[in-house]
């Protein structure tokens, strides 16, 4: 058998001997397997009739929770491994025999309920890179959540509440455990769903108060709400700020930039984020040890030419980029 061949149309494609893989495709394309790391919406497409779909049963709860029916999915294929890539609930990295090792969106810290990214050594390493510029490295969660829970506890001290604001799988799941101390907890119905997935797969969230804004009423006084990340100029949030005088948080591996907090009109921004920033990626790379890396998504160009400076045959796959903006 031949080393295995990396291509991107429509998805990263494998081929392996006589058998491909295609994964996180956003159609449908022919292959023997297709791979979904993750029930994010831009890594999702609906699989056609008899396509062998390998995800993690947590991811494929999620994704019919979204609309996608992923059918029957395995995790036992012979000659490929599932490693928890640490990113959300669910989120798996694969290994294909030990030529190719793919991320999918990674975290290389762990946080909450989540781990970090395991690795395996592979020929081949095809490897996400969001955050892969120098300027993106994360603080300590720990100092973080401190940091968190001073603002919302001098809120509290003026009767004023909270929103707490993140994609609505992944990054509110974190926030309702981190700040589950709080009380009331009210969850916008988007995470609210999102939320009941984690607590059937045994994710230790606070029960709480879901929010539709269409229908329902806030009780005055403080308290925190976790809410899919939008403007503040957004009508939802608008009213929060006239009616409530709520303050608003957003969570972001963006907010490391100066003018992310004023872009998007929220109040407070912190740099929260389900990636690696660029020392996890780099450390990433060492332990898979990988003779070629591809890179997609985000800073796919200037990673790649950041590893070539350190010794490593890298490059972008750039016919794979796509939105960063739907979670």
């Amino acid at each position: 058998m031949g080393g295995a061949t990396v291509t991107a149309n429509g998805g990263i494609q494998v081929e392996l001997g006589k058998t491909r893989y295609v994964l996180d495709p956003h159609s449908h394309v022919r292959s023997d397997y297709t791979f979904v790391s993750h029930a994010h919406m831009d890594h999702m497409h609906s699989p056609a009739k008899g396509e062998k779909v390998i995800a993690s049963s947590a991811t494929s709860d999620l994704a019919k929770a979204r609309g996608y029916d992923l059918g029957t999915t395995t995790e036992e294929v012979e000659g490929v491994e599932l490693l928890d890539s640490g990113h959300i609930l669910g989120s798996r990295a694969i290994r294909i025999s030990d030529e190719v090792y793919y991320t999918g969106d990674a975290s290389g810290r762990s946080r909450a309920f989540l781990g970090k990214c395991r690795t395996r050594q592979a020929r081949v390493l095809v490897m996400e890179t969001t955050y892969g510029s120098p300027e993106y490295v994360f603080p300590p969660t720990a100092k973080l959540v401190k940091d968190v829970n001073s603002l919302i506890s001098s809120a509290y001290d003026r009767g004023v509440p909270v929103v707490l604001m993140g994609y609505p799988l992944g990054k509110a799941q974190l926030l309702s455990y981190f700040f589950s101390s709080w009380d009331p907890m009210i969850y916008h119905e988007s995470v609210a769903r999102m939320n009941k997935i984690h607590i059937d797969h045994g994710v230790p969230l606070k029960p709480g108060r879901s929010y539709d804004p269409a229908k329902d009423k806030l009780p005055h006084g403080p308290w925190v709400m976790v809410s899919p990340m939008s403007s503040g100029r957004s009508k939802v949030m608008a009213k929060l700020k006239k009616e409530h005088g709520a303050i608003l948080v957003a969570f972001s591996g963006w907010a490391l930039g100066s003018g992310y907090r004023h872009t998007l009109g929220a109040d407070y921004s912190f740099p929260l984020s389900d990636h690696c920033d660029y020392e996890e990626l780099v450390g990433l790379v060492k332990a898979v040890s990988p003779e070629m890396v591809y890179t997609v998504h985000g800073f796919a160009s200037e990673f790649a030419q950041d590893l070539r400076r350190m010794g490593f045959s890298a490059r972008p796959l750039s016919a794979y980029q796509s939105s960063l903006s739907d979670f």
